[in-house]
């Protein structure tokens, strides 16, 4: 492996040292001289075209995650988040139609298909695979019962902010990998915005990351090129006219190469890189946070009597919500109940042991004791 300091010799000077990158950075290597009259000339021509030719500059696309990014991942949070205030006072939401309803009158906020202001249906790959694997015999029943597996263990899982953040930076076209470097992928170039951070890892990576990146470039653009500082900062924030390009490209000429020095570009497409990084981050943050409020609700764990959560009204449930959901009552009812629902062990919303909607010990939606849909003892549903 190359030190840093060969590689600088070689003329590699804003490679990222070794030790940040994943891959190790290969000097290469000048092309071997064909051979006369000795059989077959070895051209190396198909050098690099196997799976070690693949690098973050030359990214393996089977080993990109982003390809295919959800380009409304915001508004699918938010409709989402919608859903899971029905039931609660804030909203006053009663069925999850009325928040469609509302949801419909801000298209593109939830990101409603703008015709029909409808929600937007899955792919018709999506849904022939669907349609596929139904058309087998147990497999509909089968698929329905994992799903519902999936999601209410998913509910208790942390939000996955990394894989949120990957997904947004593949709506701006930054290729990440499957272990979280930022690489060129298919057709990409590296001295791009969505290229020149190729080798970094993004969920590690801050303002200062390009900051540091970009006083290196300065210095040289300085000491070597003679650049003035303001020649750089207009280079940094785009705003030089053609002529005052035309002076620092005649500045930076660079005499090996035989052209205007790459820093010239590289410079300008750090900064657009920062600023795509810093809309990617905040937009994430907000998807991180409503998924939180989402799972949050969706688990009806509120604090001090709030009702945050989704499904029947207070009034169904058969009682009152005092802060506890489902230990022994209706379905938001944790005291001893009211009303005529709430008589005995088998009452709609009964603060005992077998209410419909008792979530603790055999009503209709127990998930312990033998319910509809218990997961533990004899349940319809049951999993163990």
């Amino acid at each position: 492996m190359a030190t840093d300091q060969e590689i600088r010799e070689a003329g590699f000077k804003y490679i990222p040292q070794q030790k940040y990158l994943q891959n190790p950075f290969q000097i290469p290597v000048a092309p071997v001289p064909p051979v006369v009259n000795e059989g077959i000339v070895n051209t190396n021509a198909f050098a690099g075209s196997g799976g070690d030719g693949f690098s973050v500059y030359n990214a393996d696309p089977n080993t990109i995650t982003n390809m295919n990014p959800n380009r409304f991942a915001l508004q699918d949070a938010r409709y989402n988040n919608e859903l899971s205030y029905v039931g609660s006072p804030t909203t006053g939401y009663t069925t999850d139609t009325e928040a469609i309803k509302n949801m419909e009158n801000y298209p593109e906020y939830y990101g409603l298909d703008a015709a029909t202001r409808k929600a937007r249906q899955p792919s018709k790959a999506a849904e022939l695979l669907s349609k596929g694997i139904n058309l087998i015999p147990g497999m509909g029943l089968l698929k329905t019962g994992a799903a519902f597996v999936g999601d209410f263990a998913n509910q208790f899982l942390p939000v996955n902010r990394r894989a949120i953040m990957e997904n947004q930076l593949g709506t701006q076209g930054v290729m990440v990998n499957d272990i979280g470097q930022i690489v060129v992928g298919p057709g990409g170039s590296y001295n791009t915005p969505e290229g020149i951070m190729a080798g970094y890892n993004a969920n590690q990576m801050t303002d200062k990351t390009f900051d540091k990146r970009t006083d290196t470039m300065r210095d040289t653009l300085d000491k070597k090129y003679g650049l003035s500082k303001t020649q750089i900062d207009g280079l940094i924030a785009g705003s030089l006219t053609e002529d005052e390009m035309e002076e620092i490209d005649k500045k930076a000429y660079n005499k090996i190469t035989g052209r205007t020095s790459d820093i010239v570009d590289m410079i300008r497409n750090i900064e657009i890189a920062k600023k795509n990084f810093a809309d990617t981050t905040d937009t994430t943050d907000d998807i991180v946070d409503i998924k939180t409020d989402t799972k949050s609700n969706n688990q009806n764990q509120g604090d001090g009597g709030t009702y945050i959560g989704g499904g029947a009204s207070l009034q169904d449930a058969g009682g009152t919500y005092d802060g506890y959901h489902g230990a022994e009552g209706g379905f938001e009812n944790t005291g001893s109940g009211t009303g005529t629902k709430d008589t005995s062990k088998g009452g709609l919303g009964s603060a005992g042991f077998g209410g419909m909607f008792h979530g603790a010990d055999g009503g209709r939606a127990g998930y312990f004791y033998g319910g509809r849909v218990n997961f533990k003892n004899g349940g319809l549903a049951s999993l163990l």
